[in-house]
């Protein structure tokens, strides 16, 4: 399921910080302006970004989208002349580099500084990827259809200096697992021209992750017998912090990894939760759903 791009972008602009260039007083409708920044590699001892190709897209509400090229200089600076302001617009402006696509949102109505985008050289090496927080909630049981439906929230890190890029081969991408029969998948990410295909025992996300932190969240629904449901989840990337969550008196969750349940009041109703830390890299963790409602 493709993720567009250009959707992206747009949230980037909504509500991502921006920052732009405008030489002189705030821009008046209808005037032309530059547009100066800078593309920085963030990756230590790397080389400069020269001559590389910058986008600027402007959208117009009622026309879609507005594509404007220029290339880096040998410093890594670029230029947008004649830069039309339009009330109604959204400005963004990306690169691709190496493989990878960096996006910002600008607003011509402020002055500042150039527009800075940082990029940083890729590696394939999952390694460089951890899971912060994690997030396994059960939400709902459908009686009739004998299904859970299950919530994942996880914060994906990347602790180093270069963005993650996906591989040629099927082990090459990032995994997450699903337990066995599990239906309706529906993956939510941020990252620009994200995409995920759903493999064997779960699905593969296709998408660049740079350094820092990325939230995704991913829903699912899985399938019960009789009374109970058990099915054993990896953590392929480890996880430092490990929440499990059911609305109280739904059903019973208990794992192999000996969490005691509290009862915590999230947004006025009470639910079960399970917390953990450290949970290793590969590590398999058995799960148990007990006590469902009856009919």
């Amino acid at each position: 399921m493709k993720i567009g791009f250009f959707s992206v972008l747009l949230g980037v602009i909504l509500f991502a910080s921006t920052v732009t260039l405008v030489h002189g007083v705030e821009p008046v409708t209808g005037s032309k302006i530059e547009v100066e920044g800078v593309i920085v590699n963030g990756t230590l001892g790397a080389d400069n970004p020269v001559g590389i190709s910058v986008a600027l897209h402007t959208n117009k509400l009622d026309e879609g989208v507005n594509l404007v090229q220029t290339f880096t200089g040998s410093d890594g600076s670029f230029l947008f002349t004649d830069v039309e302001v339009i009330k109604e617009a959204l400005y963004g402006i990306s690169v691709i580099y190496k493989g990878a696509t960096y996006a910002v949102g600008v607003d011509l109505a402020f002055v500042s500084d150039p527009v800075e985008i940082v990029v940083y050289d890729p590696t394939s090496s999952d390694e460089v990827i951890s899971i912060s927080r994690a997030s396994l909630l059960f939400t709902n049981v459908d009686i009739a259809a004998r299904r859970v439906s299950v919530m994942e929230m996880v914060t994906l890190r990347n602790g180093s200096d270069f963005t993650y890029t996906p591989g040629d081969g099927p082990m090459e991408l990032l995994r997450f697992g699903l337990p066995v029969g599990s239906d309706q998948l529906v993956v939510d990410t941020g990252f620009e021209q994200a995409d995920w295909v759903q493999v064997d025992r779960g699905f593969a996300l296709l998408a660049s992750v740079p350094p820092g932190d990325h939230e995704i969240m991913y829903s699912y629904r899985v399938p019960y017998s009789e009374d109970s449901l058990s099915f054993t989840k990896k953590w392929r990337y480890g996880a430092q912090d490990l929440r499990i969550v059911v609305p109280a008196g739904l059903f019973d969750v208990t794992t192999d990894l000996g969490m005691p349940t509290q009862i915590m009041d999230i947004g006025g109703i009470n639910y079960d939760v399970q917390e953990a830390i450290n949970i290793g890299r590969g590590q398999v963790t058995e799960v148990s759903l007990t006590g469902f409602p009856r009919p």
